[in-house]
C-alpha cells in the first residue's frame, strides 16, 4: 500500500471541508424571469405608481454606511407620495435603503431583513410631500434574487 505524502493529507481534508459549504443556490433564469413579467404586470395599469425601481442583486454581508445612493428615480417636479411597496424574489431575504431627497433636504430609511416570501412589503416614508427623488440600495442578501419597489402616489381622487 502506498502512503501518502503528509502535505497532501492536509490540502485532502480543506477540500473535502469545503466541499461540504453550501453556497447560495443558484437562480431560476426562467422563473425570475416570469416573477419580473409578472410584477410589471400588476403596475402596468395602475394609475397611482409614479416610478418603479428595480435591479438584480448577489449575496453579500454589506456594511450599509458604504453603500453608493442605487437605483434612483429623480421626477421633474416634485411628487407626493403615499407609499412604497418593496418586493424580492425567491425564497431568501435581504435588507435595504430607501433614500428620498426633499426640497429642504433628504431622508433615509434603513429597512430590517425582508423574506421575499411575504412580498409586497409596504413602507411609510415619515416626510412623503414634496419629494424630488427616490433612491433604494439593497444589501445582506442571503442568495442572487431581483428587487423591485414600486413608488405610489395618491390615489386618482387624491386619497
Amino acid at each position: 500500500m502506498r502512503h501518502l505524502p503528509a502535505l497532501v493529507l492536509p490540502a485532502l481534508a480543506v477540500v473535502a471541508l469545503l466541499a461540504g459549504c453550501t453556497s447560495a443556490p443558484p437562480v431560476d433564469e426562467q422563473a425570475l424571469a416570469k416573477w419580473k413579467t409578472q410584477q410589471e404586470a400588476t403596475t402596468e395599469t395602475e394609475d397611482a405608481v409614479l416610478g418603479v425601481l428595480s435591479a438584480d442583486t448577489t449575496p453579500g454581508d454589506e456594511d450599509p454606511a458604504h453603500l453608493e445612493p442605487g437605483v434612483r428615480v429623480q421626477f421633474p417636479d416634485s411628487r407626493t407620495i403615499d407609499h412604497l411597496e418593496f418586493s424580492c424574489y425567491g425564497n431568501g431575504h435581504m435588507r435595504g435603503i430607501v433614500r428620498t431627497v426633499l426640497p429642504g433636504g433628504s431622508q433615509s430609511i434603513e429597512l430590517d431583513p425582508m423574506d421575499c416570501r411575504d412580498s409586497p412589503h409596504q413602507i411609510e416614508l415619515s416626510s412623503s410631500k414634496a419629494v424630488d427623488s427616490v433612491a433604494f440600495n439593497d444589501f445582506d442578501s442571503d442568495r442572487p434574487s431581483a428587487w423591485r419597489l414600486v413608488i405610489f402616489g395618491p390615489g386618482p381622487s387624491g386619497e
